[in-house]
């Protein structure tokens, strides 16, 4: 007698809102093309299953675990430990830590704000690193915790889970540095504690974590040109350094590390490393890699120019250093100009069409720093005006519901720092406002300033401005 056919399995990993209307998912992210219209629907689970179901069925255990959550000392509000501080004892709550954030949440949401354009498979590389990496799983429960008190603004200081992950994750840090223990966790970890202190605002913290990875990165590098090899996440860990370094160096206040050849040399060889990645816009940062260190050193010029214009003290010793920065300009703008074309992902046309749109923007964007910042070109100069209208013009393309604008934050801060018309403010301050109300806490900071700026009336040079206000931004 012939078996009865088994039915088809049905699958379970397309996002949540086409499972709910059973529909077969095409599995695009950030959002798939059955959502394009309600994109904040589009969530994917994590594929990790991390409950363990004996101890899900023991309720003595699990009674014991509650009386452990309950006996942690408290955390002073506002209290977090840098690097340098000393390690705190060992934490009581690693195993309830499903009890008190979702590891899905991290998956689903954070990683997905915080890269929008990046692949699945470094977000599930990063979880199951996570899984392997107690402090690393702390850096990250901390971010995604904070991210989502964003997203459902919720206002006062961060609570005190928050605090003790953020604790945990910098003791459990400062504990495998001294032991010698998984070099690649602790980068990652440090890279999740940088990135957090970015969104919180927390910019002394954050510089002082960033130089920790560029030691950390630097002792890795050369661990594996011995080797001769290197893992996805080392290609993502250096890309990830990368793009947060460059935007740090684009303000007066941090001199960028990819200057430093070496780092730059090897973020490209790791990126080759990757098929098909030679050549495309970038999935962490949203432009070319070959755009980095120009942008690096547009950043670097920036600052000369600016401490050459507050040392007027021998006008005739500025000469020679003020022509040696324009011919450092011209040769930048023939850089940016000879930049190839980058090629795209043809099997998401719809992610190719952003990518494009996202590229051109940072292109434009290196223009207008270049002409404005380096170059001195008035505000109303006609090149200035063009970069402008360029960078909105790309942005304007970007449906305003579309993950990638999270990219975007420095085009689209620098555009509205050098316009003075209404319409033009008007998409600034919209997308930014947008942004922020997917629990990006960089837009609030920077969308803050922005108005302030704005309001201040000043003729001054927004970078001018802040820094004579001493207001630091990092726009990543």
């Amino acid at each position: 007698m012939p078996q009865p056919e088994k039915p088809a399995e049905r699958r379970r990993d397309g996002c949540t809102e086409c499972r709910r209307k059973k529909v077969k998912c095409d599995l695009q992210t950030p959002v798939c093309s059955r959502c394009t219209r309600f994109p904040r629907q589009c969530k994917y689970e994590s594929q990790f299953i991390a409950v363990n179901s004996q101890c899900k069925s023991d309720t003595r255990r699990q009674g014991q675990r509650r009386q452990q959550l309950r006996s942690i000392p408290a955390v002073p509000r506002n209290q977090v430990i840098p690097l340098q501080a000393g390690v705190s004892a060992p934490s009581l709550y690693p195993s309830a830590i499903q009890s008190r954030l979702s590891i899905q949440s991290i998956l689903s949401e954070t990683t997905t704000m915080i890269f929008p354009l990046a692949s699945r498979s470094f977000s599930d590389r990063l979880v199951a690193s996570a899984m392997e990496t107690p402090h690393l799983l702390y850096a990250l429960l901390a971010t995604s915790d904070s991210h989502a008190r964003r997203r459902m603004t919720l206002t006062g200081d961060a609570d005190d889970t928050v605090l003790r992950f953020t604790n945990d994750a910098i003791a459990g840090l400062r504990a495998a540095l001294a032991n010698g223990g998984n070099a690649h966790g602790t980068a990652m970890t440090a890279m999740a504690l940088c990135t957090n202190d970015v969104c919180n605002g927390n910019l002394d913290v954050f510089r002082m974590h960033l130089e920790g990875v560029r030691g950390m990165l630097l002792s890795r590098i050369n661990r594996n040109n011995t080797s001769g090899s290197s893992g996805l996440l080392d290609v993502y860990l250096v890309k990830w350094f990368a793009a947060l370094d460059v935007s740090a160096g684009l303000s007066l206040f941090h001199n960028s590390s990819l200057l430093d050849s070496q780092l730059y040399q090897s973020c490209l060889h790791f990126s080759n490393e990757l098929p098909q990645a030679n050549g495309y816009v970038d999935d962490i940062c949203g432009y070319s890699l070959g755009l980095l260190p120009i942008l690096a050193k547009i950043g670097e010029l920036a600052r000369l120019r600016y401490n050459l214009s507050m040392n007027t003290d021998d006008t005739t010793a500025l000469v020679p250093k003020d022509l040696e920065i324009d011919s450092q300009a011209e040769s930048i703008e023939r850089q940016i100009e000879a930049l190839p074309q980058p090629n795209y992902r043809r099997e998401r046309s719809q992610l190719a069409d952003e990518l494009k749109l996202s590229h051109s923007a940072f292109i434009h964007t290196a223009f207008l720093h270049l002409h404005r910042r380096v170059q001195l070109l008035s505000k109303d100069h006609q090149t200035v005006r063009a970069d402008v209208h360029n960078i909105l013009e790309a942005v304007s393309k970007l449906p305003a519901s579309s993950t990638t604008n999270i990219l975007l934050l420095w085009p689209i801060f620098s555009a509205g720092c050098e316009t003075d018309d209404i319409t033009e403010r008007g998409i600034v301050d919209e997308r930014m406002s947008h942004m922020q109300s997917l629990g990006m806490g960089n837009f609030t900071r920077a969308r803050d300033v922005l108005n302030r700026f704005w309001s201040s009336g000043t003729d001054l040079r927004w970078d001018v401005y802040l820094a004579k206000s001493g207001v630091d931004l990092v726009l990543f």
